[in-house]
């Protein structure tokens, strides 16, 4: 929860930001509407409002570009938090723990999943691995979290979720930052298929196995380049 002091005229306004934000009214990457246009919308002064922001700036769900306006940077507060304390965390730390939420979560999910949980798995394998060559890897990155989030709400676990969305937002910026993306191979379908179908068949130790083996793949690769590294410096 964002807090902002004593003040519980600004926390509450924050509140429901977070929550229009959480709720996709307002995407991670989007200008949320200028300031009047805030005030009129919720019914609160000036002030009021521009304290709310900086509390939801300073959660790191907000970024204030002066001259430009305020954007949207995360979908919850744990979100902003986790992305700004594990941006500059090793990958290979931040997959690790990433690691372990998949797999408890593939485990949930094959046992906790509902029809429309398999719908959502489906369409977001086919949306994976059913792109073209040459898109862009940011479609790329997105396509694969899209996934992996399906399956992390298959879990109905919501703390697992919450954390796991904080942590890709840290990997898919880590990527970006050391400029790896390009020597990441491709997972094979099978992989993602093989997760799938262990969910939709419900075996938990099939699944939870399945999970792991593309987080372990990229672990050894980054461990791989960072030996190359160490032995040529």
């Amino acid at each position: 929860m964002v807090k902002v002091g004593s003040s519980s005229r600004v926390e509450r306004i924050a509140e429901t930001v977070l929550a229009e934000i959480a709720a996709g009214r307002w995407k991670v990457g989007e200008r949320i509407p200028p300031e009047p246009v805030l005030m009129e919308l919720l019914g609160v002064a000036r002030n009021t409002m521009r304290e709310a922001v900086r509390a939801l700036a300073h959660a790191g769900v907000l970024e204030i570009r002066h001259g430009d306006g305020v954007y949207v940077r995360a979908r919850t507060d744990t979100e902003g938090i986790l992305r700004r304390r594990f941006g500059a965390v090793d990958l290979r730390e931040i997959l690790a723990a990433r690691r372990a939420l998949e797999v408890e979560a593939a485990r949930a999910a094959a046992e906790r999943r509902t029809p429309e949980d398999l719908d959502r798995l489906a369409d977001a394998w086919h949306r994976l691995h059913g792109a073209g060559e040459g898109e862009g890897e940011v479609d790329r990155v997105a396509a694969g979290v899209a996934f992996h989030r399906a399956v992390l709400e298959a879990s109905h676990n919501v703390v697992l979720i919450e954390l796991y969305q904080g942590l890709v937002s840290a990997v898919a910026e880590s990527l970006r930052r050391a400029n790896v993306l390009e020597d990441l191979p491709r997972p094979p379908v099978h992989l993602h298929r093989g997760l799938y179908e262990a969910i939709r068949s419900g075996d938990p130790a099939l699944a939870a196995a399945e999970a792991a083996k593309p987080l372990d793949a990229m672990i050894d690769l980054l461990g791989a380049e960072a030996a190359r590294t160490t032995h040529t410096a």
